[in-house]
Order: structure tokens, then C-alpha cells, then sequence
């Protein structure tokens, strides 16, 4: 019976979810408003279409996973992502959102010509389709964990879910997404924080039953340099997605473009703190869990709710998965068709809302694909190139754009900018 009301939650959680983006269906009616929204979004609308995508499994899962190893220094992600938000408010934003470009590759397309933006495009979406594969594979996990489906099924039921928060309403859906993650996940790790500070005597008293051998409250435990890496990296690719920046494109006004990231800035990293504080509440309490620490939310959850409303969590987190891959999808489905199926035609086909409709379709099916062939393992290795990829891409050129302003490059900076992504990947396959 217990499994029974479990399951029934998580559809039933699930099901409203999916009934609240496709209200922004019936909103889409052109490519535009596909991709860009008609550059109507407000400042918390551009900021939920940046969290809908920025805020995931990483910043929940992943940062109570690594506080429980190694401490503080889980806050890396969620830090690093709201700087760079704030960088992207301050110096980025308005530059961005004056252009009226939709995807970044067109921007750099401008100035350094249009070899460049398809050569961009290619990297920068190849970055972005990396870590499709890694949401799939999550998705999967959960699916799994609640449901105990095969392989095929698990697969063929988040394509059909990514699908429904692309497909349905683009951009719009995104934000719709956003919202809703933002909401419940803040609502979850403020609560999980909350009995993790009680059960555990406070904040203090956490810190009083961790074990010695580590120095949890040590921000650099990975190494200076590394730490100061990790962010930098960061930076450069929040700066150089293109589901991000598109977020700005569809802004209605530079001023709630600038806004909207600023918004974003203040609201990510506190996500971080909640979940170091349940990180390190289980490393106290359940030394068990070392050498299984990404289920230690997971298994958080199921310890201290009941099982209602566990079921119900478990259903946010998928969807916090699933929103993280669905931008990720309309980011690279948006790069497809402007950089490349549109310029095949003089003037806005005919159909192109249904034909943007078709390229997420074939992302899915692409993606679906490489994770039923078996080499998700091999691309999930090599998944921290994926920001590398972004950065190496886009951003040297973005900046060079951005404050240089200039419209005339020599033909040394444009082949800096042809084998920065080429050197990248060579340096870190190295």
C-alpha cells in the first residue's frame, strides 16, 4: 500500500506539472514566439527561463552530494552560477539585448563573419548535447528508482516528458518550468535544511559531530588553484550558453534584461547553503552513506517524510532534471535552425514553427539514441568539457564584442578565435 500511494503521488505530482506548461501551448503561434517569446519577457520571466535550466539536479543533488565528501567547497556551483549572473547583469546584458539576434553564434556571425557562426554553433551546441545525455541518464536513475522500469521504457518516457516541456511552448515553457523548479526546490531544501538544523542541534552542533580528518569548513579543500578554476569555468559558460543568453534575447527591454540576471544572481546561491547544511548533517549522522554519496538527498528525503510527501519531492527533482535538459534541448534546437536550416531560405518559411518543432524532435531522438547505444558512459566522462566547450566557443569573442564594439577584426584574432575550441579539446583530452 505504501508503494501504492507512493507511485499514485508521483504521477499525480508529476501530471500538474505537465498540465501547467502546456497552458503556454496555445500562447505559440509563431517561430518567434518559439524561440524568443516575441521578446516579451519580464525580469522574472528571463530570470525563470535562466533557473529553469541553471538550477537542477547539480545544484540539489550534486551540491548535497559534495558537501557530504568534501564540505563547503559544494558551493562552487551555485556560487559560481551567481556570479555569473551578476557579470552577465552588469557588463553583458544590455550589449545582448540591443543586438535583436536570437541565437549568440548569430551575434558573432555579425562580426566575424559567417563561417564563424556556424563554426561556434557547431562547438557550442556540441557542449550543451553533452550534458543532454547526462539528464537523460538522471532521469533515468529516478524513474527507475520509483517505478523499477527497463532501460527502454525509463528512456522512451523522458523523451516523451523533455518533449512535452520543449514542444509545447519553447521559451515560454522554459520559464513556466523555471518557476515551478525554483518554487518547490527552494520550498524542499529550506525544509530539508530546517530538519537537518534540528535533528542535528543547529549548525553548531552539525559541525561538533563531523569527523576530523577533514576540514569541511575549508572553501579551497580542493586546491586554490583548482577552486578558483572551477568558478572561472563557471563564468565563461553560464556566459556562453546559449539557452542562457537566449534568455536575454527575448527580454522586452534592455532594463528587464539586466534586471532579470540580477535577479537571478540573488537567488541561486542561497539554493547552495541549504544543501551544504543537509550534506553535512548526513556526513555526521550516517557515515554509511560514504562511497554512495549521490543518493545522500535521496535517501535524506525518505528518512525524514513521509512517504506522501516524498514521492512528491522525488517528482521535483525529476523535474528539476528534466527542465535542466529540456533548455538544454531548445537551446541546441534553436542553434540548429537559426545557424543552420534557416539560412537555406531567403525569407521566414512557411512553417517554421512546425519545422523548429521538428529539430527538437530530432534532438531527442539524436540524444535518445547515443543513451540506447550504450556510449553514454564514455560521453559521461568526458562531460566536464562540456562548460570548456561553451567557453572556448563563444566567449573570447563575445567579449571582444561586447567591449570593443569594433565591426573589423584582423585575420590573427579571427584564426585565435577558429583554434581556441580545437586547442581547448586537445589540452583536456591531454
Amino acid at each position: 500500500m505504501g508503494l501504492l500511494i507512493y507511485a499514485a503521488v508521483f504521477i499525480g505530482a508529476f501530471a500538474l506539472f505537465c498540465a501547467l506548461v502546456l497552458k503556454k501551448q496555445r500562447r505559440v503561434v509563431s517561430e518567434s514566439d518559439f524561440s524568443t517569446a516575441g521578446r516579451s519577457l519580464s525580469a522574472p520571466q528571463v530570470s525563470w527561463v535562466i533557473i529553469g535550466t541553471l538550477v537542477g539536479g547539480v545544484s540539489t543533488i550534486g551540491t548535497v552530494q559534495s558537501a557530504y565528501d568534501h564540505g563547503i567547497s559544494a558551493w562552487i556551483f551555485t556560487l559560481g552560477s551567481g556570479i555569473s549572473c551578476f557579470i552577465l547583469g552588469c557588463f553583458f546584458a544590455a550589449a545582448l539585448r540591443r543586438e535583436q539576434v536570437t541565437t549568440v553564434s548569430e551575434l558573432l556571425g555579425r562580426y566575424f563573419g559567417r563561417n564563424f557562426q556556424y563554426y561556434c554553433s557547431i562547438f557550442n551546441s556540441c557542449g550543451m548535447f553533452i550534458h543532454i545525455v547526462a539528464q537523460y541518464l538522471a532521469a533515468m536513475a529516478i524513474l527507475n528508482a520509483v517505478f523499477h522500469f527497463s532501460l527502454p521504457i525509463s528512456l522512451m518516457i523522458t523523451m516523451v516528458l523533455m518533449g512535452v516541456f520543449v514542444i509545447s511552448g519553447g521559451i515560454s515553457s522554459a520559464g513556466m518550468v523555471g518557476k515551478i523548479k525554483f518554487f518547490l526546490l527552494y520550498a524542499i531544501m529550506t525544509v530539508s535544511a530546517g530538519i537537518a538544523l534540528i535533528k542535528g542541534g543547529g549548525f553548531t552542533g552539525i559541525l561538533s559531530q563531523l569527523p576530523n580528518n577533514i576540514n569541511f569548513l575549508d572553501f579551497f579543500s580542493g586546491g586554490i588553484e583548482r577552486t578558483v578554476t572551477d568558478i572561472i569555468s563557471m563564468i565563461t559558460g553560464v556566459l556562453s550558453t546559449q539557452i542562457y543568453l537566449q534568455a536575454i534575447f527575448s527580454a522586452k527591454t534592455v532594463r528587464e534584461a539586466r534586471n532579470g540576471a540580477f535577479l537571478t544572481a540573488i537567488v541561486i546561491p542561497p539554493v547552495g547553503i541549504l544543501g551544504i547544511i543537509v550534506g553535512l548533517y548526513l556526513r555526521a549522522n550516517y557515515p554509511e552513506l560514504e562511497g554512495n554519496s549521490a543518493q545522500a538527498l535521496p535517501f535524506f528525503l525518505q528518512h525524514t517524510l513521509p512517504p506522501a510527501l516524498a514521492a512528491f519531492c522525488s517528482a521535483v527533482l525529476l523535474l528539476a532534471v528534466l527542465g535542466t535538459g529540456a533548455g538544454l534541448i531548445l537551446g541546441v534546437t534553436t542553434n540548429m535552425y537559426m545557424d543552420g536550416i534557416r539560412r537555406m531560405f531567403t525569407k521566414e518559411p512557411e512553417h517554421s514553427l512546425s519545422i523548429l518543432r521538428l529539430c527538437t524532435l530530432a534532438v531527442l531522438a539524436l540524444s535518445g539514441a547515443v543513451v540506447l547505444a550504450g556510449f553514454s558512459t564514455t560521453i559521461l566522462r568526458w562531460s566536464y568539457l562540456s562548460m570548456g566547450f561553451r567557453g572556448a566557443s563563444v566567449f573570447a569573442g563575445l567579449c571582444i564584442v561586447v567591449f570593443t564594439r569594433q565591426k573589423k577584426f584582423s585575420i590573427m584574432v579571427r584564426g585565435c578565435l577558429y583554434l581556441l575550441p580545437i586547442c581547448y579539446f586537445i589540452l583536456a583530452v591531454l
